[in-house]
């Protein structure tokens, strides 16, 4: 349906605001109506179009207003689309009678959301938008029941997410807001697509709102967990019955109960997805830790024993996905389009472990060595003269001169034509259609982390004095990836807007080096040596990335096409030595392109295939020995 005048829209969306499931296609109606009124030269109705365009472009979201892109342009300076600081007082002013003139609670919602969290903020504006949010609550709820696959419930949790933030923080209708939640939890349709996130959520939100929510408001609720989890595990949605199965284990906590053996019906669940997966599916040894790790937790030395036994059967079977096509080097570019639609159009899982695993992403260490031989072969030259390279500064940085040394040299030499003039199109047509077709984002990303690779784990540390640190990568990996996503989808927004990779570059190449180490320390690596200090004095000394990907035990560690590609894009300088390069600031800024972006996107996916091979304890030993 066309619109060509904005009182024609604001009748329509009365009636059929909910028709539409995202903000953003009744954002493109006004944007519609706006470039007509520009074109006629109407500038107060096209001016009024924007307002709408503006707050149906911002993301509600933990009760703030969040633009829906930001980043820096090309001169460093800060950017963020909408700028809830730029709302003119004429802006407001529309804003606030849009409110008063609409019975929607959709709109009333927005609109009164928009205000409270402008710099008009006042009390009012957030009740107005805890009514209009409850009244969506119900009206979503009737969706689902009536569409019980078109994910409505999402909508709902939204929507009383959303409620409860802003009626605590007005204190307003706060027994109104608990009693719907623990609605939800008891009552929600269990044939929602959305049932088992809907009751995840709301124990996470419930359970960290801590005083918000008092014991009462949980009666009840171990038994709704444990009866979803449990036809979620007999239908074997292993993944969802974990999640539940977590929520009732903190609900039992927060109560002081023990209603139900959470623990091992996580770690039973985890064995499940095991099952599920053949025997060289890397995904499978992931979920056999994750099932070791809850069974350890609950001291069930039968199954430790029998899914340690397990777990290196799956190491043995491990196998690397692989693709190959033949392509016409006139009609390369086309073929990489191709292909890259193909990928793409499989599921995210698919595409990312695509990224992760296949053989015909990256160049092999096998055909570069036999094409630089043929070259060598072509120009007897090349065989005996001494090479050395110098750096953007035209200092001399290598020089390769031994028959090993050259060798290697004219490795990485084919390895750069492969990856510039080729490899490099293919790997830029992924990414690019997968985020078109929004089949990877940052959403995608971090589940298929979380689910399927060692980021995901929570990794615990021996520190001095018998302490302890506990962490995961997730969170250290989160912002750089967030990045690059909001700078590829601003692009695609507005076209003239070239993306900036400073800060998402910046941060990955450091937390890569830390995953190299990690990686290298729980598989017995040493990542430290002795030395001397400047008057003699015995120290200990972390090796950088550079040592440790040099490190002989690397070779057995890392897949050798993966340990080639790792060390041309990160440390060799006759490759692209990105690490030295970036952590030094010897980066000029027309090196920050989407180019050397996906190539370390790409190092961090095909990283994330290797995890730990022994637990600590073991591995402490070893690394002692070693020394």
């Amino acid at each position: 349906m066309e619109f060509t005048e904005l009182v024609e829209l604001y009748k329509h969306l009365e009636d059929h605001a909910g028709d539409y499931k995202y903000p953003h296609q009744i954002s493109n109606h006004f944007q519609k109506i706006r470039d007509i009124k520009r074109e006629g030269a109407q500038t107060a109705e096209a001016e009024k179009a924007q307002w709408e365009v503006d707050c149906f472009s911002f993301v509600m979201k933990d009760g703030e207003l969040k633009p829906h892109f930001s980043g820096t342009d090309d001169k460093g300076r800060p950017w963020e689309y909408p700028d809830k600081t730029k709302l003119s007082d004429e802006a407001l002013d529309y804003i606030e009678n849009r409110l008063k003139s609409t019975p929607n609670p959709i709109l009333r919602a927005r609109y009164a959301h928009i205000l409270w969290c402008s710099k008009r903020k006042h009390g009012k504006y957030a009740k107005a938008a805890t009514d209009a949010y409850l009244e969506l609550v119900r009206f979503y709820e009737e969706k689902d029941k009536t569409d019980s696959q078109g994910h409505h419930g999402l909508d709902v949790l939204h929507s009383i997410e959303e409620t409860s933030i802003l009626a605590f923080k007005v204190s307003y209708r706060i027994d109104d807001v608990r009693s719907e939640m623990s609605r939800l939890v008891r009552q929600f349709n269990s044939e929602s697509s959305s049932a088992f996130v809907m009751r995840a959520q709301l124990a996470k939100h419930m359970l960290e709102g801590k005083d918000n929510f008092p014991p009462e408001c949980f009666d009840g609720f171990p038994e709704v967990y444990r009866d979803l989890a449990e036809k979620l595990f007999k239908e074997g949605k292993f993944h969802n019955a974990i999640d539940i199965y977590k929520a009732g284990e903190k609900i039992d906590n927060r109560l002081s109960l023990k209603t139900h053996d959470w623990l091992r019906s996580i770690a039973e669940s985890y064995e499940g997805l095991m099952n599920q997966r053949q025997g060289s599916d890397p995904a499978a040894i992931s979920f056999c830790q994750g099932a070791l790790e809850y069974y350890n937790k609950i001291k069930d030395e039968k199954k430790v024993k029998e899914l340690e036994k397990r777990y290196g059967e799956l190491i043995g079977k491990q196998q690397f996905k692989t693709f190959s096509q033949d392509i016409e080097l006139s009609e390369y570019r086309k073929k990489c389009e191709e292909i890259a639609g193909k990928i793409t159009d499989e599921s995210p899982e698919s595409i990312i472990s695509t990224l992760m695993m296949d053989k015909g992403i990256i160049p092999t260490y096998k055909s570069m060595e036999a094409r630089a031989k043929e070259i060598g072969e072509q120009t007897v030259l090349l065989n005996i003269m001494p090479i050395s390279i110098t750096d953007g500064h035209g200092h001399t940085a290598e020089h390769f001169v031994t028959d090993d040394e050259r060798k290697y040299f004219k490795i990485l030499e084919q390895y750069a034509v492969e990856v510039n003039f080729g490899r490099q199109f293919l790997i830029y047509d992924i990414f690019l259609q997968a985020i078109k077709k929004d089949k990877i984002n940052i959403y995608t990303v971090m589940d298929f982390f979380e689910k399927h690779s060692w980021y995901g784990k929570n990794i615990t540390k021996k520190m001095p004095q018998g302490k302890t640190e506990t962490y995961n990568w997730l969170n250290m990996l989160a912002p750089s990836l967030n990045e690059y996503f909001n700078q590829v989808n601003a692009h695609f927004l507005e076209p003239e807007y070239m993306p900036n990779f400073v800060l998402a570059m910046d941060s990955l190449i450091l937390k890569i080096e830390g995953l190299v180490r990690d990686i290298c320390t729980f598989s017995g690596i040493a990542t430290f040596y002795p030395t001397k200090d400047k008057h003699g004095r015995s120290i200990v000394r972390e090796k950088d990335i550079n040592w440790l990907l040099r490190e002989e035990p690397i070779k057995k560690l890392f897949d050798e096409d993966d340990l080639l590609f790792f060390k041309f894009v990160l440390v060799e300088k006759a490759g692209l030595n990105l690490r030295h390069k970036i952590a030094h600031c010897l980066i000029d800024y027309a090196e920050y392109n989407i180019a050397y972006m996906h190539l370390l996107l790409l190092v961090l996916f095909r990283l994330g295939k290797y995890d730990f091979v022994k637990p600590y304890e073991a591995i402490e030993e070893k690394v002692v020995d070693s020394e």
